[in-house]
Order: C-alpha cells, then structure tokens, then sequence
C-alpha cells in the first residue's frame, strides 16, 4: 500500500492511497468461494456451480463490496502509519482505474492541531478557602425546623412571619392578568427580600378583606406578562395562618431517620455541610481552571468537524431532555461544542505531556463519595461497580480532577478566606 498527505489547509489534509490489485483479487476470490459452496443455481449441484458462472453472475457486484471495505480499512491503516490525529473525514471517494489497476482513493481529513509549549506559569487561579463553622450546622438545622413547622390559623391581622393565603388580578392597562380565574399566591412575610412591596401589602390584613393597589412585580417574576411592570392588582385575602416550629430534641432528629439523637444529627448536617462545601469550592475551582486555559488557548485553531459532532451529540442530549419532538437549531450549540473540545484537546494533551494516569485508588473514593448521598451506598457502590458506562464516567471525573490538580500545581494560585455561606453563594 502506498500513501501519501498533501497539505491543503491549515489543519487540512488530502491523503491519497493505492492497494495493489493482487490483495484485492485474493479477498474477492475468497468472497466468490464462499458464495459457490452456498449458492443454489437451476441446473447445477448445491455447491457444484462453476466458478466462472459464479463470477459472471456475482462478481462485479462481490467487488465492489470488497473495494468499498478495503478502502475504508486500508483508510484507519494509512492514518495509523501516518501519525495523524484525524478530527473527521470529510470526503472519501475512489479514483477511476482499469479494472486490474488495484484501488486507488483519495480522502479529505482534518486533522486536530499541534499545541504551543504549554507554560502554566502565567495562568493566574483564586481558589476559596472556607470551613463550616457551628453557626452554619445552626443555620442548617433552623431551616431544618422550618420544613417541619405547622401551620394554623392566626385569628388576628398578618404580621412577619405569618403565611397569607390570598388570590388576586392584575390589570396592565387594558390586559387582565390572568385572562381569566384569579392567581393564588401563599406567601410568608418577610421570609424572602423578593417582593417586599407584596408583603407590606399583606401585612396586617384578616381572611376576607380586600384592596385594590398598583404593584410594582420584580423582573424576575413568576408570570412573565407581570415581571417588571407596574399594575392594579386586586387583592382578597382567604386565610392568615400562623405556624410552631419542632423542639430540636431527640425526636426531631428521628423524624430525619437519625439515630443518636441531636449531637448524631448535628454531626450529620456538618458531615453534609463539609461535602456541599467541597463540592461547590471544588467545581469553583475546577471552573476557574478552565477558564483559564480556555483563555489561554483562545486563538488554537479548532477542527470544524469535531465541532459539529460535539453540537450534534449536545443538541441530541437536549432533544431526550426534553422530549422535543424537533431538536433545536444546531447553531445554537456550536459555540458550547468548540468550548468543550478545545478544553479537550488542551486537557489530553496535558494527559499526555505529564503522564498523567488515572488512580484506581480515587476512583474508589469517588464512587464512595457519589454513594454517601444515598440511603443504600453499598447498593449504590455495588451498581457502579457493575455498569461499565458508569465507571467510564468515574474515570473520566477522575482523571479531569487530576489535570486540573496539575495545572494548579504549576499555576499561580491566590488563595481566598471566606465564609461557608460566601463560598456556597460564590460558588
């Protein structure tokens, strides 16, 4: 087999091939053998048929089976012998030749770029430092409480903290909002800054009363036809409620499943507390990375045909998302896709450069600690064990931490002390 790469573009390429005819003669001859012992023809015994017949009858239709699989095998052999790390084939197709010529075929390939010297010492990284402290287990087991308040009716006007159960209409200019019915709302009052001018309006109202009063809506708003407009609302208040809240005692904590009563479920909310902050200062951290050498690598050029089936494979995974019967325009993933395989190429390259391998240790870890957020973590354990696309992607996890663990250590790292909220709401 003869081949040769011609240069067409910056990450171009035209390679051309020729396989002499006598290992494609010998493939068809085995091909025509095969199809003589099986063929049953009027006038001739099961597998008595002469081989010219078999020929005549099946031959061009055996060789073109047999050019069409060489031409595509003997493709992956010439990029092997080549070196080149192919993106996509863009274009495949045979030469015309005599018909005892052999096969020749030309391809159009991209190719993935060659990376510069990749210095990380100039990629500057914050990275957050923060601890749970017995303020942030208290805040957690207050909020705690609040999921298992109960609720009941006030019997005197709303103050802060009480639940108004109200429904109303919204008029902006001639458009009634809803077109028809009346929304319904339950707010707790002072619970959330969101709406304050929603509150002040429901403070120190009693079941049955009723205003009218222009209302400012955040832009946020659930409703979008109110969010950040002004207009008459209609109100009419249904009930006031107000609630107790749990003692924290050895009962509130079994109404959790937790044994050992407070100080065990104390020590649970921190154990919790510790994994969400290490997850979210992890992927904080990770991100920054990321963004870094995205910077960094900003003007390396990007094989389109990897671009496109990264978009086709995103595009495809929000269409099962979704359950949209027409997936959405594949444009709108194209930037998303060159983001992530640029990341690629620089994160296996830096694999590579650094012989970086994938611990087997971490990966039990990992598994561990996805399992610790169930009830059954040793079924869980037991589950990842037993899927190989499962433990694929706790390999892949595995090894992106180590990379970015690499450029750290090479990376110019400012470290930042802040509080466990700052860091959950920074992250």
């Amino acid at each position: 087999m003869q081949v040769s790469v011609e240069k067409t573009g910056d990450l171009e390429r035209r390679m051309t091939v020729q396989v002499p005819e006598d290992s494609i003669e010998g493939q068809i001859n085995s091909r025509l053998g095969e199809l003589r012992r099986q063929v049953r023809l009027k006038g001739f015994r099961p597998g008595k048929v002469p081989m010219n017949v078999i020929r005549q009858r099946y031959g061009q239709q055996i060789r073109q089976e047999v050019l069409q699989e060489v031409m595509q095998a003997s493709l992956q052999e010439a990029i092997g012998q080549q070196g080149l790390k192919v993106a996509g084939v863009t274009r495949i197709e045979p030469r015309p030749g005599s018909e005892d010529s052999g096969l020749e075929f030309t391809a159009e390939l991209e190719v993935f770029p060659d990376l510069p010297e990749m210095d990380l010492s100039g990629l500057e990284i914050e990275r957050l430092e923060a601890e749970v402290a017995e303020s942030d287990v208290d805040d957690m087991i207050q909020t705690l409480r609040e999921q298992r308040r109960k609720w009941r009716p006030a019997e005197r006007p709303s103050e802060a903290g009480d639940r108004v159960r109200a429904e109303y209409v919204a008029m902006l200019g001639e458009q009634r909002v809803p077109e028809a019915g009346r929304h319904e709302i339950a707010p707790v009052l002072g619970a959330s800054s969101h709406f304050p001018a929603l509150d002040e309006a429901l403070t120190g109202v009693e079941p049955g009363d009723e205003k009218t009063l222009e209302l400012s809506f955040p832009d946020d708003y659930r409703d979008a036809a109110l969010a950040g407009n002004t207009a008459e609302v209609s109100l009419k208040v249904s009930a006031v409620e107000t609630s107790s809240m749990p003692e924290v005692d050895d009962d509130f904590a079994a109404s959790f499943g937790v044994e050992g009563g407070v100080d065990q479920l104390r020590q649970d909310v921190r154990r919790n507390l510790e994994r969400e902050l290490r997850n979210a200062t992890g992927n904080r951290l990770k991100q920054a990375v990321t963004d870094g050498l995205l910077e960094q690598f900003s003007e390396l050029k990007i094989p389109d045909s990897a671009i496109v089936q990264e978009a086709r494979q995103l595009q495809s995974q929000v269409q099962q998302q979704s359950g949209q019967d027409e997936p959405l325009p594949l444009e709108q993933f194209r930037e998303s896709a060159e983001k992530r395989v640029r990341l690629g190429l620089v994160m296996g390259e830096l694999a590579r450069h650094h012989a970086v391998s994938v611990d087997e240790a971490r990966i039990q870890q990992k598994i561990e600690e996805l399992a610790d957020t169930y009830e059954q973590p040793a079924q869980v354990i037991e589950l990842y064990r037993s899927n190989e696309q499962l433990m694929d992607s706790v390999r892949n996890m595995v090894l992106e931490e180590q990379v970015v663990e690499l450029v750290i250590d090479k990376a110019a790292v400012n470290s930042r002390s802040v509080s466990f909220k700052e860091a959950m709401e920074q992250a």
